[in-house]
């Protein structure tokens, strides 16, 4: 088909290229709404799963689905539970009803803890903690992120690119709306920096950052579980592949929400060295095959590559 104008003939967009086009469009709105600064409190609903216990008082539920799907824990210790990591702002009310419906009519949680400040992790937090009256944990370098602003020092690509300019075009009654929304200063609390976890006394935190300045990961030695959030994933989020299909892939943090590429990398070959036998990710299925030596190849994957590129660009290669 032909459209004429001015006596032009403007060729029509070919089929591929319109798929190029919706790929494009599904990954930008994908990495865009992983931004803190863009998460809603009205956001549509999101599904979760059916719990499924994936190791011994450790049960999984995943929020949401496809390139928005983000795993939440209830892990027991006692009588009681803990929550690590609580999903999207839209799947609030459905966490409630799936807590519920798990632990009894009116029992919850007895504390949410976070691997890290983004709102595929924290953005139901608000909600969840006024309502079952508890604390909200974090790394203390977490906690500047709790008020929902923009802070330089802690961006990320995605933010360079796109969220600091959109911010900026806002009037300011509009932007102090947003930050008010993901605001959570109101519940949240430092964890320990002795690495003891509230309400779980088998568990230790363990800093993993990287992917954010005060990122951590939940560890229990005697079983050799390890719930990693962003720092380790069982989906390749930095291919296009892993964003639409979820195609199983250990892989390191979204290079465009990951705030220090590099300490990523160390943080993995860190993870490495505890010797997890179960890895319990913020994204995709849990690992428990092979978890120690896939650790290493990622690690060594991407430290290879740091060092082809620095001789390509001429760098010198720092000493081992």
């Amino acid at each position: 088909m032909h459209a004429r104008s001015s006596g032009a003939t403007v060729q029509a967009v070919p089929a591929a290229a319109h798929r190029h086009i919706l790929y494009a469009r599904i990954f930008c709105t994908s990495v865009l709404r992983r931004s803190p600064c863009f998460q809603r409190r009205d956001a549509t609903v999101m599904r979760v799963s059916e719990p499924r216990e994936i190791a011994s008082g450790v049960v999984l539920m995943t929020a949401g689905s496809g390139p928005m799907a983000v795993n939440l824990y209830l892990v027991r210790s006692g009588s009681g539970w803990v929550m690590v990591d609580c999903g999207w702002a839209g799947s609030a009310r459905p966490v409630l009803s799936a807590v519920e419906k798990m632990l009894g009519p009116g029992n919850g949680p007895a504390a949410i803890l976070l691997t890290h400040i983004h709102p595929d992790h924290s953005g139901a937090a608000g909600v969840l903690a006024r309502t079952w009256g508890i604390p909200v944990y974090v790394h203390q370098a977490e906690l500047p992120m709790a008020a929902g602003r923009y802070i330089p020092e802690f961006s990320m690509p995605l933010d360079r690119w796109l969220v600091a300019p959109f911010l900026w075009s806002l009037p300011s009654r509009a932007r102090r709306r947003m930050e008010a929304a993901n605001d959570i200063t109101d519940v949240v609390q430092g964890l320990p920096g002795s690495g003891e976890v509230p309400g779980l006394p088998e568990w230790v935190s363990v800093p993993a950052p990287g992917h954010t300045p005060g990122h951590v990961a939940y560890w229990r030695s005697k079983d050799g579980v390890l719930m990693t959030g962003d720092a380790v994933v069982t989906v390749n989020l930095n291919s296009l592949r892993g964003v639409l299909l979820g195609s199983p892939d250990l892989s390191g943090p979204p290079w465009y929400t990951t705030w220090n590429w590099k300490t990523s990398m160390d943080t993995v070959s860190r993870l490495a060295e505890l010797g997890p036998r179960v890895l319990a990710p913020g994204h995709g299925q849990p690992l428990a095959m092979g978890v120690v030596t896939r650790l290493r190849a990622v690690a060594t994957k991407e430290q290879a590559q740091r060092l082809a590129l620095r001789r390509r660009t001429g760098g010198a290669p720092k000493a081992a």
